[in-house]
């Protein structure tokens, strides 16, 4: 083929590609040498696929090499022949995906005639690739004890791989459970999930969407650092999963895994084990349809489960709910009068204080004492209620592949899988800690994939490939349908879907009412076209290509529709439930509008990649890669831009500040595209011996990824648009009626206005990857890796408050915030439903994070009815933010930190350990086929012989996390369109250790680190703790996860296998966080823990 003819090809690829999809394919290269070790120039080489026949041939080169692309996964037999030479055959080749498998040939002088036979895997080392990252083989997918048979569980396997923490993972609930890890010091959103190389990532919140079984997958790939040009729009790490295809035989498998809980162990807070039912069923099969040239497979898996949670919450004590509030001061009364002032209670009316912190019932709040029973007695202590409620999940799915060989030059691969499940939550993260107030959630997600693969000749070949990604979810459906006004209150639902008592948020108590977000009804789809071009050259392996992506989604997402009161300490009643009593909340807020917007994104992608081997001990790799997503936009222009000062022309009658579409200086998608995101990638894979038992490779790299990816990111600047949709707030409001009989007029302006959108000079957030690496192989099974990984994150986005207040001495306090904020539009003098803005959260890329680590890992591959990883990691990680709207689904302060920073005038007071900053972290995965009697016959076979031992050991340090006051000590006010809680940090005291102990469930951290800020309103500046951010420490985690199978043979291809599977096998207690509340009467006490030993029974049918 001429130049002119493959720059056509090339751009008739390009024509129509991905930013998502990429390589499910490899390569085998290597030299052919004679017996003196002079290579062989034109030697013939072929590769063919043993399970579907499949054949690639190519010649050696005048240095004697060859390279065959572009191949499917598989097992594979090479054949070389050469004049005057033995035919070679090598069988045995494991092919993964994404890899470079090095076969080298050395010929015997002989007949052509005469065949030299041998049966031996490609080498180890890899001596082209330089990217970090681990294939796990179907056989290690399969058998390895995964809880919950989810794939994520192997990424975890592997070095700088770290799982989502506990805190963070219960904060984002549904939303974030996808998520599954962090890798190399980015953000747990910053992961990109295919399946076949299409997209298989949720573009609303991030993670994955389907999870097929793991009966239907054959490999697992991830790329955890310096991929090559190939990928891209991530930050963190690609993960993989190659679905199983049909073979010229007949292949299949049917399960069912059982769990109940007369099998498992009691959690430690628990006095009965929690209630389970778990049935995890399905089949799959495969096969040719017409042999060597189309096959088919099929699978089918059905989840149900019902399993009891146990959750624990602070209270209401039976002498408060009685209005005795006696040990709010614990230094003890002198004539009924606090000793410590800050602890006495006052009548808020005549600012009269209460002898010994009581009062009767005549001055509670009516309304407060109806909506009393919503909290329930306290069971565990005087503060703590715990009760178990079961969790129901159900789910089906199936899938279905086709591969047709059109011709001995196309290949035509068609896939489609579809998911179906629905969950029952009696206590969601987004609402109340206690049983009442239950939300469901529905998801449906189908995925389709079409790809061509043409050879153009045998140093060229082409890919196109499109796929779609529809997931439809339905998230926080309420079930509990009790209006505002049953209750006494006296304003109007603002969303028929959503009907339900009010949340309430209690500093230092459980929440009580229905989510305060949601429901949210979303339908997204994805569709994704991609080429790429690969071309051997020389001592060239050029590849090229790129891709288009077009994201829609259409939503419906209501905020805050029945009301959201907050109750909060303040001076004359230092405590949140006694506010509760006398009807004293210090805010309110409703969404009021139009609920449902329609959201578009685009992207384009190119890349060019040269592995360039310079030498036979020395391969460089070069590549560039051009990332250009266009800024989300709304398809009414429903969104808003806050820029003080500019008044609208758009929206005439808007407040000065809030700027729209189509305003000068205003785009579609509110901020200006970046143009300028070019990612080089280069790369050295060095064999210091040429012995092909070391290797040393090095690399640096430069990744992008869209503009705000994470929990919610694209409809966080739509949904909150006014006047389309407002959220109206009150500081300090009438209970009952806080609207004062006149709620907002829909499509006006509520006054003050709160608002979220992106700060105008958002950028394009990037990393910074680099690595030193060694690698040693040891015998033909052994590897040994062990290198230096850094990353550093840059312009990563953040929610901050873009209109502060400003500290005013012995003037400031949390109900004047609103008129000493920085565009507030009014004075203090004026009252605060006069001014025209309150908080205005911004979306900026302003954040920043550093990783370093030194990552080992010893791997043996599967010989001799044993294989192993060992993965070890000593890491730091640093950031000013852990991710992105961590709370924003969230009712309660569990993730760890908060979005918001303690002062929005000293951003870099912020910088500390990331959430999933984990020192050390251990992880050793086995499985081991006993050897024993396999020559037995009858009963001595069928008892002692065919067992095999699975195995994951996993010990890790303590995660982060940070100690905060609910009560605004610094009087900043809220920013409740970001997070219900307060970003308030108490002080540290000089000279403590906050993590000196004692370690105990009752007492974790060293309380006496650890002084709240007493409020001076005539302090000469504004007052912040001086504790940092992320300094306290959780509990360590230890886990051994087990399971043993026994195989019974029914025929040489047909066998039924008993698995157990013991998750926690040594019952060991892992303690999730302590409350980080210092306003909290539970602070620093554990009152959960994660599962105890979990017991799974399966049966399985192979053939």
């Amino acid at each position: 083929m001429n130049a002119v003819k493959k720059l056509v090809c090339l751009a008739v690829v390009l024509t129509g590609v991905n930013v998502f999809a990429q390589q499910i394919t490899g390569n085998i290269r290597g030299t052919v040498t004679d017996p003196s070790g002079a290579v062989v120039e034109g030697a013939a080489v072929s590769a063919k696929q043993t399970e579907t026949g499949l054949t690639r041939s190519t010649n050696t080169d005048h240095s004697g090499a060859y390279v065959l692309l572009e191949l499917p996964i598989g097992h594979y037999q090479i054949q070389v022949e050469g004049k005057n030479f033995r035919r070679y055959i090598q069988q045995g080749i494991t092919l993964n995906v994404n890899e470079t498998a090095t076969v080298p040939v050395k010929l015997t002088v002989g007949a052509e005639s005469e065949v030299v036979q041998v049966e031996a895997d490609a080498q180890l080392i890899q001596g082209t690739v330089t990217s970090l990252g681990t294939v796990v083989s179907e056989r290690e997918v399969l058998d390895l004890p995964l809880n919950g048979r989810n794939f994520t569980q192997l990424g975890l396997l592997q070095p700088g791989v770290v799982p989502l923490t506990p805190g963070l993972a219960e904060a984002g609930g549904t939303l974030r459970a996808n998520q599954a890890y962090a890798v190399n010091g980015q953000r747990p959103e910053s992961n990109n999930f295919l399946i076949d190389g299409a997209a298989n990532f949720n573009g609303v919140d991030g993670g994955f969407v389907l999870k097929p079984p793991v009966d239907a997958v054959t490999e697992f790939r991830i790329l955890t650092h310096n991929a090559n040009a190939e990928f891209g729009n991530t930050l963190g790490s690609t993960t993989n999963i190659i679905t199983r295809s049909g073979t010229n035989q007949i292949h299949g498998a049917a399960w069912e895994f059982l769990r109940n809980d007369v099998f498992d162990a009691t959690n430690y807070f628990a006095s009965t084990t929690e209630p389970l039912k778990q049935n995890q069923f399905g089949v799959s099969l495969g096969g040719p349809i017409k042999k060597d040239k189309t096959f088919l497979f099929g699978f089918f898996e059905g989840f149900r489960n019902r399993q009891g949670k146990t959750n624990s919450a602070t209270v209401p004590s039976v002498a408060e709910r009685s209005g005795d509030f006696s040990a709010l001061c614990p230094e003890g009364f002198s004539g009924g009068f606090c000793n410590n002032p800050n602890h006495q209670l006052f009548n808020v009316f005549m600012n009269q204080p209460y002898p010994d912190n009581q009062f009767p019932e005549q001055f509670m709040n009516p309304l407060s004492l109806g909506l009393l029973d919503f909290f329930p007695l306290p069971n565990v202590g005087t503060n703590v209620f715990t009760s178990t409620q079961i969790v129901r999940q159900d789910s089906n799915q199936f899938g279905l592949r086709l591969d047709h060989y059109l011709t001995s030059s196309d290949v035509l691969n068609f896939r489609y899988m579809f998911s179906d499940g629905s969950q029952f939550n009696p206590i969601p993260v987004s609402g109340a800690g206690v049983p009442g107030f239950p939300v469901g959630e529905e998801q449906r997600a189908q995925n389709f994939v079409v790809q061509e693969t043409h050879t153009f000749s045998p140093s060229m070949i082409g890919v196109l490939r499109f796929s779609f990604l529809r997931n439809k979810l339905l998230f926080g459906e309420r079930t509990n349908h009790t209006t505002p006004e049953s209750l006494g209150f006296q304003y109007q639902p603002s969303l028929d879907l959503a009907i339900g008592p009010p949340f309430m948020q209690l500093s230092g108590y459980t929440t009580i009412g229905d989510p305060i977000t949601g429901p949210r009804n979303s339908y997204e789809n994805a569709f994704d076209y991609s080429g790429s071009l690969s071309w051997v050259h020389g001592s060239h392996e050029l590849k090229f290509g790129g891709g288009y992506q077009h994201l829609g989604i259409n939503v419906l997402q209501g905020i805050a529709t029945n009301g959201f009161f907050v109750f909060a300490p303040f001076p004359v009643v230092p405590d949140a439930f006694a506010s509760f009593l006398f009807g004293q909340p210090v805010f309110f807020l409703q969404g009021r509008g139009d609920f449902a917007r329609g959201i578009r994104g685009q992207s384009l992608n190119g890349y060019a990649q040269d592995t360039y081997k310079a030498t036979q001990r020395l391969t460089l790799n070069f590549g560039l890669r051009y990332e250009l997503p266009f800024p989300y936009t709304e398809i009414h222009d429903r969104q808003t831009l806050f820029i003080p000062g500019r008044q609208s022309t758009v929206i005439p009658d808007a407040p000065a500040g809030l700027l729209y579409p189509g305003d000068q200086g205003v785009p579609r998608g509110l901020i200006q595209t970046f143009k300028k995101g070019l990612a080089p990638r280069v790369g050295l894979a060095w064999d210091p011996t040429g012995s092909a038992k070391w290797l040393i490779t090095s690399a640096y790299g430069i990744f992008y990824e869209p503009y705000y990816t994470g929990q919610g990111g694209p409809l966080q600047s739509p949904i909150s648009a006014p006047p389309y949709l407002q959220t109206a707030q009150i500081s300090v409001p009438n209970f009952a009626d806080p609207f004062n009989g006149a709620p907002p007029v829909s499509g006006q302006f509520a006054t003050p206005l709160t608002n979220l959108t992106l700060d105008a000079g958002l950028s394009l957030p990037y990393a910074q990857d680099w690595d030193f690496n060694v690698q040693r192989s040891i015998g033909s099974d052994l590897l040994l890796t062990v290198g230096y990984v850094g990353t550093k994150g840059t312009k990563l986005p953040r929610f901050i408050e873009g209109n502060p207040a400003a500290y005013i001495p012995g003037v400031s306090t949390t109900d004047n915030a609103d008129q000493r904020r920085l565009y507030s539009g009014c004075t203090l003098a004026d009252p605060p439903n006069t001014c025209a803005f309150s908080s205005a959260g911004l979306i900026a890329g302003i954040a920043n994070s550093s990783y370093n680590a030194l990552e080992a890992s010893l791997k043996k591959r599967f010989s001799h009815g044993l294989s192993f990883l060992a993965s070890y990691t000593y890491s730091k990680a640093i950031d000013d933010v852990s991710s992105f709207n961590m709370t924003g689904s969230a009712a309660k302060p569990v993730a760890g930190e908060n979005d918001l920073a303690q002062n929005p005038f000293n951003l870099a007071a912020e910088r500390g350990p990331s959430l999933f900053d984990t020192r050390h972290r251990l992880v050793f995965s086995y499985q081991w086929a006993l050897p024993f009697l396999r020559g037995a016959h009858g009963f001595t076979r069928a008892a002692f012989a065919d067992w095999q031992l699975n195995g994951i050991v996993t010990a890790m340090s303590g995660t982060p996390f940070t100690v905060f006051d609910s009560t605004d000590v610094s009087v900043q006010g809220g920013a409740p369109e970001i997070t219900g809680f307060s970003a308030n940090r108490p002080d540290l005291v000089s000279g403590q250790d906050p993590n000196a102990g004692p370690r105990t469930t009752s007492a974790w951290l060293n309380r006496s680190a650890f002084s709240q800020v007493i409020v001076d309103p005539n302090s000469p500046v504004q007052q912040f703790g001086s504790a940092g951010r992320n300094i306290a420490l959780g509990p360590r985690f230890s886990n051994w996860d087990f399971s043993v199978f026994k195989n019974f043979p029914v025929t040489e291809s047909r066998e039924f296998q008993f698995r157990a599977e013991f998750f926690n096998i040594l019952n060991h207690t892992n303690f999730r966080l302590p409350d980080s509340d210092i306003s909290s009467p539970t602070f620093n006490t554990i009152t959960d823990a994660r599962d105890p030993r979990v017991i799974q029974l399966a049966l399985k049918f192979l053939f």
